[in-house]
């Protein structure tokens, strides 16, 4: 494989699913090359990956990674934002894995259905269905698990960063039928949402990003207005 000078993170020009890397990366204070590949790129380049998804990390050797949640884990530990403690580790495990349920049962929700019924099969979801059960989960689990803003201890992790993505994209209007106000009855999550996004490497994440992408307007606004 060819030899890069440092990281190098792909993926689509939208938050999502790299953000957490991403902000990892500033967080860290790693240079890193954050390349955007255009939707119409995508099936020319899918069959170049190793499992057929993005995003996807280029390390300065010219190996890759090919799966978010090792590749945070990867970047956590490189960072310092992954748990030396075993039992920390597996927390912090265990909210990545969550998050990725509850984009699962929101991907799910009245997928195939006309966008009206599919709006309502959302709502259902993310409050009386399985979304909302995920949710109130995520919320205990900080009360049990975190303090002062953070998912897991009393630090900064992945498991933040990964929150504050997820539940960002959430309610960022990206996803049809999902009511912007859906985290207003989760304090816990709420506080780990503000910790992130007021974090000094976040805010100047945000100043410097030059998409034209509105979704990361609504990122970049979390830390300067109360989040409702």
């Amino acid at each position: 494989m060819a030899e890069s000078k440092k990281y190098k993170l792909t993926y689509f020009d939208m938050p999502a699913r790299a953000e957490p890397h991403r902000l990892a990366f500033w967080i860290g204070k790693i240079d890193f090359e954050d390349e955007r590949v255009e939707f119409k790129d995508w099936p020319k380049l899918k069959p170049t990956t190793p499992f057929g998804s993005l995003p996807l990390l280029t390390l300065p050797d010219g190996d890759i990674g090919n799966q978010g949640r090792a590749m945070a884990r990867f970047i956590g530990k490189k960072t310092g934002l992954y748990p030396d403690d075993a039992v920390q580790a597996m927390h912090v495990d265990e909210i990545l894995d969550t998050c990725e349920d509850l984009q699962s049962a929101v991907n799910s929700a009245g997928k195939g259905l006309e966008k009206a019924e599919k709006e309502k099969k959302r709502v259902e979801a993310v409050t009386t269905g399985k979304g909302a059960l995920i949710l109130k989960s995520i919320e205990a689990f900080i009360k049990k698990h975190g303090k002062e803003g953070h998912a897991v201890g009393e630090k900064l992790t992945i498991a933040d960063l990964y929150l504050f993505s997820f539940m960002t994209m959430a309610v960022s209007g990206f996803f049809d039928g999902i009511p912007k106000d859906l985290l207003k009855d989760y304090p816990s999550i709420q506080a780990v949402r503000k910790t992130v996004a007021t974090h000094p490497s976040v805010v100047e994440r945000y100043k410097a990003e030059k998409s034209a992408n509105p979704v990361f307007k609504v990122f970049a606004a979390v830390g300067g207005k109360p989040i409702v």
